[in-house]
């Protein structure tokens, strides 16, 4: 239980700086920002498993959507899709351990911020005038890259921790 607790604090920590701090290093003139929610997400899922990370995912989300007023349940969708991908890279403990102490783990943000990136900005632009190939690239490919630079974040704490 306390695990759980830990883990939702981690979250809900990340979710707070995501909404307050992140938009002061926005890039482009398309606002983009690294996803550090997504990142946790990532990182729960590999630790835990598929299930857990698509819960956390879902939950994490769905908190995103109640405090940014957008659609509810849009980036619940993404980030618990995200999740669930992330936690087919928990099979064993030494490959968990090999996967988030080396940058093995920022390969497998790209792919799940990419996966996450192209269900959030596919449906958010829905019925508008841009097309896939634009959204893929304003949107999706710099929001993945940026987050991929994020990553590496946990990396050293995860290095720290094997020092230790």
């Amino acid at each position: 239980m306390l695990a759980y607790l830990k883990n939702a604090g981690i979250l809900a920590a990340l979710i707070i700086i995501q909404k307050t701090l992140i938009s002061f290093i926005a890039v482009t003139d398309f606002y983009v920002t690294p996803d550090i929610v997504l990142i946790g997400v990532v990182y729960l899922g590999i630790r835990n498993g598929k299930i857990y990370g698509s819960l956390s995912g879902f939950f994490a989300g769905l908190v995103v959507d109640f405090i940014s007023f957008s659609f509810l349940g849009l980036m619940a969708l993404a980030k618990a899709s995200a999740g669930f991908i992330s936690g087919y890279f928990s099979t064993d403990q030494n490959k968990i351990e090999r996967y988030l102490g080396s940058y093995v783990f920022v390969i497998i943000v790209i792919i799940c911020s990419l996966l996450n990136n192209v269900i959030y900005f596919t449906i958010y632009f829905q019925g508008g005038t841009l097309q896939f190939t634009d959204i893929l690239i304003r949107y999706v490919v710099p929001t993945s890259v940026y987050t991929a630079l994020f990553a590496t974040i946990p990396i050293i704490f995860e290095k720290r921790k094997k020092v230790r």
